[in-house]
């Protein structure tokens, strides 16, 4: 399961990396922190207080990056205008 998790973790930053550092807007990053955070899986407590998912691994970063998207299908990944 590490290995699993720290390979999504590895496409999620190479995605973000290259998308040119962009992050999501900040009505998307709300609408992904509302989903998370009322899903059953989320570990609010985890990473300092920062939050995990304790089934697919995702952490409060990765819904940051607009070409991530939820592994369990809770919200997709967005295209950024140029």
């Amino acid at each position: 399961m590490i290995v699993r998790q720290a390979m999504q973790a590895g496409r999620a930053v190479a995605g973000f990396a290259a998308g040119g550092f962009r992050r999501v807007p900040e009505d998307v990053l709300a609408h992904r922190q509302s989903l998370c955070h009322a899903c059953e899986h989320w570990d609010a407590a985890a990473f300092a207080g920062t939050g995990r998912c304790k089934k697919c691994g995702c952490s409060c970063w990765k819904l940051h990056f607009p070409r991530s998207a939820c592994p369990i299908g809770k919200w997709p990944a967005v295209t950024l205008p140029v």
